[in-house]
């Protein structure tokens, strides 16, 4: 008899059990399906340069309950086909959309085209003629990262730097960002005695830039002002029988290999984690109408030697999955 009591009982509890966990599995979905999307569209989304960048941007979308898409891209040589991809994006629900321009020319009018219809954050571009049109700005201190390399090459030069022949790698003149990192460079090489020899432009073609490497004077001292650059100089002065000073700005892990080899020495790392942190939160805080007006963030970098490589505080501005 008392079993026959206990079963009516016990069903209610399982029916209701169900029912709780139905519930939540329903609010769970239709949460799910609210979460606000962030697209990122940047120049080779597979390149080993945005790891970093990427991870710091997987964990502020985790933190900020957003949906994080990073678009596959290869090499984007026009802001029109920049642009197409962002429609893209917002034809595909996109709540906002996280850019590294391709080229500053002509970006303000086209942000300005956009900026009704999404909403825009710019990162790796100090662009802040365009604040206007864009609800955040996220970068490093351009000019700073080519000033620390001129520094750099003066403590690394094996004689006076007014005796070096100097042979530097840029990124495309169409980035203001490569164009401040130049200045910046410029500027302070010539306030330390020394002057470039020769200057060659990269656009991502690795071919291309070997050929006009080697058509060139091999130099006492050879800068890379990107993280393609510094690859590039790598493989050119390990291939050398000529020592030289090599001194550039990167953040993959050939960039890294070069350095721990010997091949660089001295190597100028952009926090790009909190760069892709700062990006994804700022961005989700402006979606979330948490804040109204646009907002300029600038990130540090640090100059990293062979001998401190392996410093734990270089070690997590380095390699951030591990953290």
């Amino acid at each position: 008899m008392k079993n026959r009591r206990l079963f009516p009982a016990l069903v209610l509890i399982l029916v209701a059990t169900i029912m709780a966990v139905t519930g939540f599995m329903l609010w769970e979905s239709g949460n799910t399906a609210n979460l606000r999307q962030i697209h990122v569209i940047i120049e080779n989304s597979n390149d080993n340069r945005w790891v970093q960048f990427i991870e710091g941007m997987k964990q502020a979308a985790e933190d900020q309950e957003v949906i994080l898409t990073i678009v596959p891209t290869g090499h984007m040589e026009t802001l029109s086909e920049e642009e197409a991809i962002i429609e893209r994006a917002i034809a595909n629900g996109s709540d906002g959309v996280i850019i590294q321009l391709c080229s500053s020319i002509g970006a303000a009018s086209m942000l300005e085209k956009l900026n009704s219809r999404t909403n825009i954050e710019l990162v790796d571009e100090n662009a802040y003629e365009v604040m206007s049109n864009v609800v955040g700005v996220v970068s490093p201190d351009h000019k700073a990262i080519g000033e620390t390399i001129a520094n750099e090459a003066a403590l690394f030069a094996e004689k006076p730097l007014e005796k070096c022949t100097i042979g530097v790698i840029r990124g495309s003149s169409a980035l203001s960002s490569m164009e401040q990192r130049m200045d910046g460079f410029t500027e302070a090489l010539e306030s330390l005695g020394g002057k470039t020899t020769w200057v060659l432009e990269q656009n991502g073609d690795a071919k291309d830039i070997k050929e006009k490497l080697a058509a060139n004077e091999t130099p006492d001292i050879l800068v890379a002002l990107d993280n393609a650059g510094l690859e590039a100089a790598g493989e050119y002065a390990s291939s050398q029988e000529k020592n030289m000073t090599v001194i550039g700005t990167g953040t993959s892990t050939k960039s890294i290999y070069y350095l721990d080899c010997g091949i660089v020495q001295s190597l100028v790392v952009p926090e790009d984690y909190m760069m892709g942190y700062q990006s994804v939160s700022d961005l989700a805080d402006y979606i979330h109408r948490n804040r109204f007006l646009p907002l300029a963030r600038q990130i540090a970098h640090r100059t990293i030697h062979k001998d401190t490589l392996f410093a734990e505080e270089n070690q997590e501005i380095l390699f951030p999955v591990q953290r």
